[in-house]
């Protein structure tokens, strides 16, 4: 069970601990667990999630909203593929896990 402060934050994502992901059409993506933005543009957003870097591809990508105090982004836009590198995202062969661009194309 999670305990719920007085800002109805569940605990463990004030502690970090929550990262995922959700895709609506390929137009929207709601994103928690993210510790920083290190860069983004129209077609790329790279940032530092709690599993480790996180890279999301597309056209005309916007950051609707980013509240790195509770961890929480939305975007915006044509979404082509996202992956994960570094920490225990990698493949066997120690290259990123593409799952999501292999699932769009």
């Amino acid at each position: 069970m999670n305990n719920i402060n007085n800002n109805n934050i569940p605990e463990e994502k004030k502690r970090g601990k929550i990262h995922n992901v959700v895709l609506y059409n390929r137009k929207q993506m709601s994103i928690s667990g993210v510790v920083r933005v290190d860069n983004f543009n129209e077609n790329i957003i790279v940032l530092v999630t709690e599993p480790g870097q996180m890279t999301v591809e597309g056209f005309n990508l916007h950051i609707s909203r980013l509240s790195l105090e509770t961890g929480d982004m939305n975007i915006d836009g044509d979404i082509t593929g996202l992956y994960y590198s570094g920490g225990e995202n990698l493949n066997p062969d120690g290259k990123p896990s593409k799952f999501f661009s292999k699932l769009f194309k």
